[in-house]
């Protein structure tokens, strides 16, 4: 399944997709507020740009 690029939330299975990693690795991250998500009803949505903010962190600390 393809992810559209429009979408600025994604569930839990969307941005394991995009960015590659499992389920319990998202889990863990935004457990430890690694990355924010909402609820809409029981669902957890992740905003596209904080992920996208996410792997930018990571690449900065990467890098130094």
């Amino acid at each position: 399944m393809e992810i559209p690029n429009d979408k600025t939330a994604l569930s839990v299975e969307g941005s394991c997709r995009y960015l590659a990693i499992s389920r319990p690795t998202l889990y863990r991250l935004m457990d430890s507020g690694a990355i924010a998500f909402f609820h809409i009803g029981r669902r957890r949505l992740l905003l596209k740009a904080h992920l996208d903010q996410y792997v930018q962190d990571r690449l900065t600390v990467a890098k130094s």
